[in-house]
């Protein structure tokens, strides 16, 4: 898949971190990264869309899948939607390498370890 999309980043660097839109599916079995659609990364999550758990569960599960910490992820469009955008802070060049990375990974299948 790669960092593009149709000439379009899904990642993009910003100054103290990363920006990047998700899409979110609520009541999954499970929670994984299962593709992309358009520009925004589809995350399959356990739980229902209900006060706020997808999106905890969202910020839990890309805060372990990076390996930071939940502060450093901030979802700062969509909160009520299933289309969202985050940011990550941290460094921009290793966060969007890892990101990537885990992207490109096992046909975009990576499960959860909460």
């Amino acid at each position: 898949m790669g960092n593009f999309n149709r000439g379009k980043p899904l990642v993009t660097k910003i100054s103290d971190g990363i920006k990047f839109g998700v899409r979110v599916l609520p009541n999954a079995s499970r929670c994984e990264i299962v593709g992309v659609t358009g520009n925004e990364i589809k995350i399959k999550l356990d739980v229902p869309p209900v006060e706020g758990k997808a999106n905890e569960k969202c910020v839990r599960f890309l805060a372990k899948l990076l390996g930071v910490p939940k502060s450093a992820v901030n979802i700062i469009s969509g909160e009520k939607s299933r289309s969202k955008v985050l940011t990550i802070n941290g460094n921009p060049d290793e966060l969007e390498e890892k990101f990537i990375e885990f992207l490109n990974n096992s046909n975009h299948e990576i499960r959860k370890t909460l």
